[in-house]
């Protein structure tokens, strides 16, 4: 049986169901990038709640934003000693040194803000003049915070980081800006906040940075807008919190496909495998010839295919009985009809005794002529039977194979005068054959009955013989109607008669070649028949071990 393609194969269905598994990273994924957008979208709402809280703490509190900066009972110098400190000590030093001159800090804004300040978060306070008069916090992660601790990750997670960032399509959380750039945006949002417009921007930290949420709202004294408060916070917890559920998730991920399709493949070997032994045994339990030469074993296992091999050992052993009695029925029959034909041919016997008329002796012998054909059917019916019974019980012995050919070619010539045989042997000295001489006369002998009976008339029968390293090939070539493609597997098999015409077809029961075939695979050997180019005629060919 020829094998099945890859993709009707169970293993290629189970490893296509196994493919599915992949589904589970992409809903996974999903998830994550759902849950990325609605911690953006609680960050905004929280800073939107922080400014308006910190808006509302500074405002109408007119000591904080006086309308001079002398009014602030300090002087220059305390006023620049005030700017210098903040710079230094400040959570920004680097956005306050930028700012040069217009950083002037209230120490009373710069202590509430101390309070408002948070990791990775910057607040600014501008008031009407663009003057900063108070700046805390810093967008850089601290080192301790879950964004600054991503540098210190495994080597799994260093590993994964690029692939995350891939899927992600998000930047460096460790990325930053200029100082110059930041002042500039928060200026643009100071402006639309001084004119009564709270508004909320995002922009990312630097090139391919992480997206950074920035809120601006007013700072009221009365009905009159006196500053601007800005709070700057990044994504860098936010995407830490992120790469590290997608850590998770593409470890978890991987755990599970290695697992379950582990898991699968390895029952979809399991699985064909039984089939394939179940298979196997069942080829190798019947015959090219159909007969049944042993059982299936059966399974313990109490599942469909232990239920199969079972089904599957019953049929074979049923099947198995029953070409044993069609095997012996010949036999059989031949036994339980010799007896009555006996009868049959002694009554015609003792007609033949007395004076019979010329109309019955026409009767007598016409009875004769059937009951002598009947007792030639019955002899070839169990002549098969005879046969592997003479051969289980017969010894080996070496002979010369030419001979033996020559000798019953000899025979045929007299036995059909009306036919000419050509034969070919090998000239050289040929080696002894191992085997049953009287078997192999006897294949002979059906080959060229057989070939006698379709070939035409006044054609010869051909026989050749020539001997290899390991076999001998013995052919019988007659002139005659061909044999169906269809038919030709099954020509040597008992009962089985393929041609249609022929010189001589009477009682011809198909048992001739069943029988060569008994006899060729005794010797370990094999027969086969073809047409002759332009189905002029019928070729047999014996190959018999040496």
């Amino acid at each position: 049986m020829s094998p099945l393609p890859f993709f009707s194969s169970i293993r290629a269905k189970l490893l296509l169901i196994a493919l599915f598994l992949l589904a589970i990273p992409v809903i996974g994924f999903r998830f994550v990038q759902q849950m990325d957008g609605y911690l953006r979208e609680g960050q905004q709402q929280v800073l939107v709640n922080s400014a308006r809280l910190l808006a509302a703490t500074l405002s109408n509190r007119p000591q904080l934003f006086p309308s001079d900066i002398p009014a602030d009972s300090a002087t220059a110098d305390e006023l620049e000693r005030r700017r210098l400190l903040g710079m230094f000590s400040g959570a920004d030093p680097e956005a306050a040194t930028n700012l040069g001159g217009a950083y002037v800090p209230s120490e009373g804004v710069e202590r509430i803000l101390s309070v408002f300040a948070g990791d990775a978060a910057r607040i600014w306070v501008v008031d009407a003049r663009s003057r900063v008069r108070g700046l805390a916090g810093n967008l850089k992660p601290y080192a301790g915070s879950s964004a600054g601790s991503v540098a210190k990750a495994s080597f799994y997670s260093k590993a994964v980081r690029p692939v995350i960032r891939w899927l992600a399509s998000e930047g460096d959380v460790l990325a930053s800006e200029e100082a110059g750039i930041a002042q500039r945006l928060v200026m643009a949002q100071v402006d639309r906040a001084l004119v009564g417009e709270p508004n909320v921007q995002t922009r990312p930290l630097g090139p391919g940075g992480t997206p950074v949420v920035s809120v601006a709202q007013p700072v009221w004294q009365g009905d009159s807008i006196v500053a601007a408060v800005v709070i700057e916070e990044s994504g860098n917890s936010a995407q830490a919190i992120k790469a590290a559920a997608v850590e998770s998730l593409l470890a978890t991920t991987l755990v599970v496909l290695l697992v379950g399709f582990g898991a699968l493949l390895g029952f979809a070997l399991w699985l064909t495998a039984r089939v394939r032994r179940l298979q196997a045994e069942a080829d190798r339990v019947i015959d090219q010839h159909g007969r049944i030469k042993g059982n299936i074993s059966g399974t313990d296992r109490p599942d469909e295919i232990g239920a199969l091999a079972q089904t599957l050992d019953g049929t074979v052993q049923r099947l198995q009985r029953y070409n044993g009695y069609l095997e012996k029925m010949a036999a059989r029959l031949s036994h339980e009809l010799r007896t009555p034909l006996a009868v049959v041919r002694s009554s015609l016997d003792n007609l033949k005794q007395g004076v019979l008329g010329r109309d019955e002796q026409i009767y007598v012998e016409r009875a004769e002529e059937g009951v002598g054909r009947l007792a030639g059917l019955i002899s070839r019916m169990s002549e098969a039977t005879q046969l592997e019974s003479m051969l289980a019980g017969s010894q080996l012995e070496s002979f010369d194979l030419a001979k033996l050919i020559e000798g019953c070619v000899g025979g045929y010539r007299n036995a059909y005068p009306a036919r000419s045989f050509d034969l070919d042997l090998p000239t050289d000295s040929l080696r002894l054959m191992r085997g049953v001489p009287d078997a192999i006369a006897q294949l002979l002998d059906k080959l060229v009955q057989n070939a006698n009976d379709f070939a035409n008339q006044g054609s010869a029968i051909r026989i050749s013989m020539q001997s290899g390293e390991r076999e001998f090939r013995l052919t019988v070539e007659n002139e005659g109607p061909a044999i169906p493609e269809d038919r030709l597997a099954t020509l040597f098999l008992s009962m089985v008669s393929s041609r249609q015409g022929g010189a001589s077809q009477a009682g011809h029961l198909g048992l001739g070649l069943y029988i060569a075939r008994i006899v060729a695979e005794f010797h370990q050997g094999r027969i086969a028949a073809q047409n002759l180019p332009g189905n002029r005629g019928v070729r047999f060919e014996v190959l018999l071990a040496a």
